[in-house]
């Protein structure tokens, strides 16, 4: 009688194993089919600076942010967070990103806007732990590497 208990066991034990196994190898999960799909404009990231591709670089990182694992979750979020930071700091000092290069322009602004637009980037700057963390997370959970 307790033959065929173990042959049972066994036989539910080597299903449920081998679910585990088709799972991880042949269907991609919804958050590393994101980072996938992302791949080119996170690792773009910070190179082009016009308000454009900081709206797309906090959309991205909101779209991925909603299937991350709880490990990189918060991450995923603070960087789309800071991103708006800064594109919410150039719309309230009436400047798109894409005009920070000209320095005449720059100089015009008051010292308001200037510790307006300078405390956004410090948040910004200050995600470098953040930044770690996914780029590792995309690596180890999903097999892609970004730079």
């Amino acid at each position: 009688m307790t033959r065929p208990r173990v042959k049972h066991a066994a036989t539910a034990v080597a299903a449920t194993l081998a679910g585990v196994l088709l799972a991880g190898c042949g269907g991609q999960s919804p958050y590393c089919g994101a980072v996938e799909k992302n791949a080119d404009t996170l690792n773009s990231f910070g190179k082009t600076r016009t308000d454009a591709a900081y709206t797309s670089y906090s959309k991205t990182f909101k779209s991925i942010a909603k299937d991350a694992p709880a490990g990189v979750k918060d991450d995923w979020t603070t960087l789309a967070e800071v991103t708006d930071g800064v594109l919410a700091a150039q719309k309230k000092v009436g400047l798109p990103l894409e005009d920070m290069r000209d320095e005449k322009v720059v100089a015009e602004l008051d010292d308001a806007q200037l510790k307006t637009l300078n405390d956004a980037y410090e948040a910004f700057n200050a995600t470098a732990d953040q930044r770690t963390a996914v780029v590792k997370n995309a690596k180890t959970e999903c097999e892609i590497t970004l730079k």
